[in-house]
């Protein structure tokens, strides 16, 4: 036990969830959230108030991330019952589980439980990867590559769940760019702000964040490039920055 009646299980760890002074229970053989987790949290601009939804929420990070930063309360949707424990068990653990609700089930109908028009903002860290060569490990099958959502697929569930003139964030692989915004336009959720991250200056832009609006009109904000590091190497001076303040500049 850990945190009183929280148990953990085997294989399991319980980590600092960044620079917050909240815990998140991970299993580094199974799942562990990563630096886009961080950045989507970082990105996302949730206004106080605001009803909020966190999809494909694997152990909770990004939605804690959130509450660290804003208070208030989240709801999140993760289709392996075993990582939506994991996130269940750091809610307990961080004593936030009045304010912090996990429900396991397939996005796409996540309307039917948690109602159709209802948030004023989402966050999204889908699938990447296409549907083959997968991984042994099944958890992370399911949590990296798209064989049981499609980004479009994931688009459709955030605007069926969103307000019109609700907002979400997505993070996805920078390479998929063209269908990441086609798919969002497609879902009447019209992408508002881009910014593209890279891992130093000179090479290739490995992920994207992307606001898009319900029913909006175009108009699209370019957001200047995110380094991940610098010319030496060492950790960009914006990425301590958020680390830091889990916050970005826009």
């Amino acid at each position: 036990m850990i945190g009183g009646d929280v148990p953990l299980l085997p294989g399991e760890r319980v980590d600092r969830l960044g620079r917050t002074p909240l815990r998140i229970i991970q299993h580094p053989k199974r799942y562990a959230y990563a630096v886009d987790a961080v950045l989507l949290a970082a990105f996302a601009r949730p206004e106080p108030g605001m009803c909020v939804v966190d999809l494909c929420s694997g152990n909770g990070a990004v939605a804690l991330f959130l509450l660290a930063r804003t208070g208030g309360e989240i709801d999140a949707v993760e289709i392996s019952a075993e990582l939506a424990d994991m996130a269940r068990r750091s809610a307990r653990l961080n004593g936030l589980e009045e304010r912090f609700r996990v429900y396991v089930g397939d996005v796409r109908e996540a309307f039917r439980v948690l109602g159709a028009g209802r948030y004023d903002y989402l966050t999204c860290n889908p699938p990447y990867l296409p549907p083959h060569a997968l991984p042994d490990n099944p958890f992370r099958a399911l949590a990296h590559h798209e064989v049981a959502l499609s980004f479009e697929a994931a688009a459709r569930a955030a605007a069926r769940l969103l307000k019109d003139g609700g907002r979400a964030a997505f993070v996805h692989r920078a390479d998929r760019l063209t269908t990441v915004l086609a798919a969002l336009r497609a879902a009447r959720l019209e992408p508002k702000v881009l910014r593209l991250v890279y891992a130093r200056p000179g090479s290739p832009a490995e992920l994207l964040l992307v606001e898009a609006k319900k029913g909006a009109g175009e108009g699209l904000v370019v957001l200047p490039p995110l380094f991940l590091l610098d010319d030496r190497g060492q950790t960009h001076p914006e990425m301590c920055r958020i680390y830091e303040r889990l916050e970005m500049d826009r």
